[in-house]
């Protein structure tokens, strides 16, 4: 009875401590809550049960990578962050449980463990929890995983099977065993560190990209406005000449003339590089400004442009969204010009 207490206690602890792993790189949608109540315990259930019928090491981390991907799965994020986040979250609680198992003697693949070597698996795992949450990881919930991601997966996962192997080929030197898994799970403590330092120069990249983007869409817009004025300028000044043209062709009623002269004069006040007049200096130049660059980049553009004049959303968010969408767009669009 008293051991089905311990198993019950600290594996409902255990899930407890994992909800609080996931909400460090997740955020959960508010509908999702019943769902992600309903995984939780469907985890801690088939862990209960895993361990008390099951005592072998192999069967118990195949489950427990198994259901914490599995609840991965609630939250948005990247396949590749998941997968990251499943190998980081379980390989500590294994680094944990040799430390606290193998501090306390020698343990042999089957056999039961001292009951309070438990609480103290438990309460490392809750320390490590605390360090990643407090000192390790700042931009929580932020997408995003780096180019050499692969390599950052690699090694938590060969961790694991590094202290697969030496535990189920019963290792005789626990000192070594605990040596090998304190440092281990100091290693899988700094790649926690290094994606948060990948993160914050991930997002230092982006703010520094917005910024020039915004830049040069106001260099871009000035220059048109700039040219703009000047044909206006110059217009005006030979408004006097181009009114006596047309006076003189109505005399003679020559409205397909006076047509066309006022076509022409249209034609000239219009700036080839200004494809969107709506009004709102934020999109207008931010549009030009992508449009000028698609038009420089691809062979054929096409586009249909209906803004209001007001929007309700702040000029720095329409940047990012629109800005990146449409930088998506032409390099997708630069990339098949090559195949």
């Amino acid at each position: 009875m008293a051991e089905m207490i311990t198993v019950l206690s600290t594996n409902l602890f255990r899930t407890f401590i994992l909800k609080r792993f996931m909400s460090i790189f997740f955020e959960i949608n508010i509908e999702e809550k019943g769902k992600e109540r309903i995984c939780y315990f469907v985890f801690f259930s088939l862990t209960v049960l895993v361990h008390s019928f099951f005592h072998f090491p192999v069967l118990n981390i195949i489950t427990n990578l198994l259901l914490i991907y599995f609840i991965t799965r609630l939250y948005v994020g990247v396949e590749k962050k998941k997968v990251l986040v499943t190998l980081l979250i379980y390989g500590i609680n294994m680094f944990c449980d040799i430390i606290a198992v193998y501090s306390f003697g020698n343990y042999m693949v089957g056999e039961e463990a001292n009951g309070m070597t438990v609480y103290i698996t438990t309460f490392l795992i809750l320390i490590c929890e605390f360090v990643v949450e407090r000192f390790l990881v700042k931009n929580k919930s932020k997408d995003f995983i780096p180019f050499h991601g692969n390599i950052l997966i690699a090694i938590p996962a060969i961790s694991i099977m590094i202290l697969l192997i030496l535990v189920m080929n019963n290792l005789n030197s626990r000192m070594i065993l605990i040596s090998v898994s304190v440092g281990i799970l100091l290693i899988n403590l700094l790649i926690f560190y290094l994606y948060g330092v990948l993160v914050d120069a991930y997002l230092k990249l982006e703010e520094r990209a917005l910024f020039e983007r915004q830049i040069a869409s106001y260099a871009n817009q000035l220059n048109i406005m700039t040219q703009t004025e000047e044909k206006v300028r110059t217009l005006k000044h030979d408004m006097k000449h181009h009114l006596n043209e047309l006076m003189i062709l109505a005399r003679h009623q020559n409205d397909d003339k006076v047509m066309d002269y006022i076509c022409d004069m249209q034609a000239y006040l219009e700036n080839p590089h200004e494809y969107i007049s709506s009004g709102n200096q934020e999109v207008d130049s931010l549009m030009n400004y992508m449009l000028n660059r698609a038009k420089t980049v691809l062979n054929h553009v096409n586009y249909e442009i209906n803004i209001p004049k007001e929007l309700a959303i702040r000029s720095f968010d329409l940047n990012v969204i629109v800005g990146n969408l449409l930088e998506n767009a032409i390099a997708r669009g630069n990339h098949k010009l090559w195949y």
